[in-house]
């Protein structure tokens, strides 16, 4: 029996759609085949997936499993594939019956005993599900929840546990989407901890930046240390114009994508400001590596680098 679900592949900071393929067939000695260029990460997800199964109480089959995420020359590398896996290795088999699975883009990251832990970059994945014609929401770890549901337009149902996943697939729970709070977060983290009118003396100083946020122009200060450069430089966010939504979706999903969030903050209402040392390597500022990551430069878009 075959079952498709829809997920995503992070690849920088933007999100793939990848179609989850599971086929479940009669064999005489049990056998599970991925394939579709899965990196560590996913190649070793069929071990958690199978006790996370049992240790929820499904059945793993006893059978041969053919898992194919396509398409299948884009790299795979992130444990968000845990749960569509899951669950279409129990639709295969006859476990659970749901037209809601075609109806949703399923991510998240499965512990041995079945419960959800959150994944990286659920913010640019929430906006492709958004894009998906015939995809209504997307289902994600409770804790990614607040984060994705700041998408407009799209159902976002938190789970926090494979048996719940199941049981909202089969119709047995029904979940109320997550609501949408961005004016909420933006009131409750909007405010900065320092502030520039802090800033006694330094009145050359204080024009001159003033002068270049203004204009979105680059500063350079040269002073001994202690002279308040840094201090100075914290302080400039808090004199530029507040985030829009738009550029703090744009701001949160880079951070979002290297798990920089800070915990109970899913979305940035604040200008980022990023202070890299004078060592940092070229990949660290520019961003890239062997596996591409954002760099301080990303890091510090809609802010202070």
């Amino acid at each position: 029996m075959l079952a498709r679900i829809h997920t995503f592949s992070l690849v920088g900071i933007e999100a793939l759609p990848v179609v989850a393929e599971v086929d479940v067939s009669g064999a005489a000695i049990p056998k599970t085949i991925l394939v579709g260029l899965p990196e560590a990460a996913v190649r070793e997800s069929t071990h958690r997936i199978a006790r996370a199964m049992v240790n929820s109480g499904f059945v793993r089959p006893q059978d041969r499993v053919v898992i194919n995420l396509a398409p299948a020359e884009l790299p795979k590398q992130a444990a968000s594939f845990d749960l569509p896996i899951a669950l279409g290795v129990l639709a295969g088999s006859g476990q659970i019956a749901s037209e809601r699975l075609s109806e949703y883009a399923v991510v998240g990251e499965l512990a041995l005993d079945g419960t959800m832990r959150p994944v990286k970059g659920v913010l640019s994945m929430a906006m492709a599900a958004a894009r998906i014609k015939g995809v209504c929401g997307l289902v994600v770890p409770k804790d990614n929840a607040p984060e994705a549901a700041v998408i407009e337009g799209l159902e976002v149902i938190a789970v926090d546990s494979l048996t719940q996943a199941v049981g909202f697939f089969g119709g047995n729970i029904d979940i109320e989407p997550e609501p949408c709070r961005v004016r909420e977060l933006f009131d409750e983290h909007g405010s900065y901890e320092v502030d520039f009118a802090d800033v006694r003396g330094q009145e050359m100083a204080k024009r001159a930046i003033t002068i270049a946020a203004a204009g979105g122009h680059n500063l350079l200060m040269l002073g001994p240390p202690g002279s308040g450069k840094t201090m100075l430089a914290k302080r400039v966010p808090t004199i530029l114009p507040q985030l829009t939504p738009e550029e703090s979706v744009e701001t949160t999903r880079i951070y979002s994508a290297v798990g920089r969030l800070k915990a109970g903050e899913p979305l940035m209402a604040r200008r980022p400001f990023r202070s890299p040392h004078h060592t940092i390597s070229n990949a660290g500022l520019v961003g890239g590596g062997s596996t591409p990551a954002p760099g301080e430069i990303s890091l510090a878009h809609n802010g202070v680098l």
